[in-house]
């Protein structure tokens, strides 16, 4: 935030008089009167550097009014204004960032508007972070708006989407004697607790039953034909059974090693448009592996992120002779999932509209279960992983997807060699699979520096 924004929100919000200007009603103020008062005092700022101030301002803390004349603060007053505000429907939850320092308050007393005219609450948790981190380090709050409704509680949700509502007693806020220890540890995908991930999967659950999901803007979004067609499609391939098309080259293939999880990935690219698809590190005997529970690895983020776990649901056969084999290896089974609907980001914002993608479900060999079982052998497991990484470009290649995240497949608690899966994708890609697809994005945590995974595939990849 500029120096000249924090000027303007102290003038608009809480000291009109510090310039001599007047607010009406409304908390509008005439945009010339407010240029001529801040030149008076000594701050040249002309309209043009007004409106870029206006349009740049990280949070839409302003309004200009429709005819251009006049300007406000969106919300965050402590001088008496009324808004006009409509009362607005809240997502089920809503979040609200904090630092450890006043939990013991909110505890006792809720959330308070103190000298402002409203609580203020975020839709997304990423948003709730950053606004706790101004203060130091920052602790999210998950708000059961859903029941605060219910229970008569009025919201408003200002122009630049931030959500208002006069209080917030301590009996909606999701805030137990684990929140300041545990709240916001990163584990890649996302920032948020262990009951805040099974809150998200409960709720993206209901979102998928439901047939929408309300998103950070206050709109309602139809999800309900998506899912339907991403389950309808799901199905079971078999290395040697089915027969998949041969792989047809389409130019070169721009391959990528980022920082950052499948999901950042994916939205990320489908503004590029073309078949969007992605790798889903799959369990092979748990459909979306322990998301209800709020365990945090990369199957459990895409199942709360997307309508995956329906999709998964729909094909017992995987996990159940996965079992019947009796072998960490698995077997040389995946399922295919067509234009799976993603709407929530790694943190369990709302995203504005559903990215669409692809998602290959494969489980790789469990290396850290057969050494524990003295029964890994390295040329074996190698083998395992080099058919299962085919059947997975195959598949893709198949259906004929153009822009592929994959990662560091069973290289985190399946402890397979890094390097060594790098390796295998590379010699695919640079051998039967060169120039299949239009772009790959290896997606994997960390850098270099701080990675053993990451610096593998990026020393591989280059």
């Amino acid at each position: 935030m500029s120096q000249a924004s924090k000027f303007l929100a102290l003038l608009l919000r809480h000291e009109p008089e510090r310039i001599g200007i007047k607010l009406d009603p409304a908390g509008w103020v005439d945009i010339d009167v407010l240029l001529d008062a801040l030149h008076a005092h000594g701050v040249d700022l002309t309209r043009a550097e007004l409106d870029d101030l206006v349009a740049t301002s990280d949070k839409q803390r302003f309004a200009i009014s429709d005819d251009g004349a006049r300007i406000r603060a969106n919300q965050g007053h402590s001088v008496q204004v009324e808004l006009g505000l409509p009362a607005a429907q809240p997502p089920d939850v809503l979040y609200h960032g904090t630092i450890e320092a006043v939990l013991p308050g909110i505890r006792a007393k809720g959330l308070v508007k103190g000298q402002r005219h409203h609580v203020h609450l975020s839709g997304d948790i990423e948003t709730a972070r950053k606004v706790g981190g101004r203060r130091g380090k920052p602790i999210v709050l998950a708000i059961k708006a859903k029941e605060m409704v219910a229970a008569g509680h009025t919201f408003l949700r200002s122009a630049n989407g931030v959500w208002l509502v006069d209080t917030v007693p301590s009996e909606f806020i999701e805030l137990d004697d684990h929140t300041p220890h545990h709240d916001l540890v990163p584990h890649g995908g996302g920032s948020v607790s262990r009951a805040q991930k099974v809150q998200i999967a409960k709720e993206s659950l209901a979102a998928c039953e439901a047939g929408f999901y309300t998103n950070g803007r206050g709109e309602r979004v139809e999800i309900r034909a998506l899912v339907e067609e991403a389950k309808d499609g799901t199905g079971l391939y078999e290395l040697g059974v089915d027969r998949l098309r041969d792989p047809k080259p389409r130019g070169k293939t721009a391959i990528a090693v980022t920082s950052g999880t499948t999901i950042e990935a994916l939205v990320r690219l489908a503004p590029k448009g073309g078949h969007l698809g992605c790798l889903n590190f799959a369990s092979a005997k748990r459909p979306g592996g322990g998301f209800l529970g709020g365990a945090q690895a990369q199957e459990e983020s895409l199942a709360r992120a997307s309508g995956l776990y329906a999709c998964l649901q729909t094909q017992p056969e995987y996990y159940t002779r996965n079992k019947d084999f009796r072998s960490p290896l698995y077997l040389d089974i995946v399922l295919y999932s067509p234009n799976v609907p993603f709407f929530r980001d790694d943190n369990g914002g709302w995203l504005d509209a559903p990215v669409l993608a692809s998602v290959i479900t494969a489980a790789a060999p469990n290396a850290s279960a057969l050494k524990e079982q003295h029964k890994f052998d390295a040329e074996d497991v190698a083998v395992v992983l080099r058919n299962r990484s085919e059947l997975v470009l195959a598949l893709a290649a198949h259906h004929e997807i153009d822009r592929l995240v994959l990662g560091a497949w069973g290289a985190g608690v399946f402890g397979n060699d890094p390097a060594l899966v790098a390796k295998i994708f590379r010699d695919l890609l640079a051998g039967k699979y060169a120039g299949t697809f239009t772009e790959v994005v290896f997606a994997v945590l960390g850098t270099r520096e701080t990675s053993a995974n990451h610096k593998a595939f990026a020393d591989v990849f280059g």
